[in-house]
């Protein structure tokens, strides 16, 4: 795949791919698991104080943990771009967002569940988990930028080959 008219926007001075702000809100609201347990390592007394707030017990943490999984393959795989891309990184891009909409609906079965468990209670964290979820959803159907980045990715040309 070769370069188009707009796709300078992508790539950076340098020519790398830039990260799309929507992946990285995509990632952060399907990693949400992982992000408030790497908080809760900081808390020196109670560390289970943070979880408990946000997740009644163990299954409902362990039940995001796991729908965080895909995810966070896409994650590692962000993390290998570099000026040599590893050979499984363009690889992966292909199947990249097929990994985010399989978190997008586990994720969705996970907060019908929760809703359903406290269902007359409202509860503001999860109402904004849910418009998030829905946030997600128009982002990964419709975000051109999202699209073209793993386009981009998936292809490695847009690396200047000397």
């Amino acid at each position: 795949m070769q370069l188009q008219f707009g796709d300078e926007r992508y790539l950076t001075n340098d020519g790398q791919l830039k990260t799309p702000l929507a992946l990285v809100f995509v990632l952060a609201l399907f990693l949400r698991g992982y992000i408030a347990w790497i908080i809760s390592l900081t808390f020196s007394e109670d560390r289970s104080r943070l979880l408990q707030f946000f997740y009644a017990n163990t299954e409902q943490f362990v039940l995001t943990l796991s729908v965080g999984l895909p995810a966070l393959a896409v994650l590692v795989m962000l993390t290998q771009m570099k000026n040599e891309l590893p050979g499984w990184v363009p690889k992966f891009a292909r199947i990249a967002p097929w990994l985010l909409w399989a978190s997008w609906l586990a994720d969705g079965v996970l907060l019908v569940s929760l809703v359903a468990g406290n269902w007359p209670h409202f509860a503001f964290v999860k109402a904004l988990i849910i418009f998030s979820w829905l946030v997600a959803f128009w982002l990964l159907l419709y975000s051109r930028h999202l699209r073209r980045f793993f386009q981009l990715l998936a292809s490695d040309q847009h690396r200047e080959k000397g």
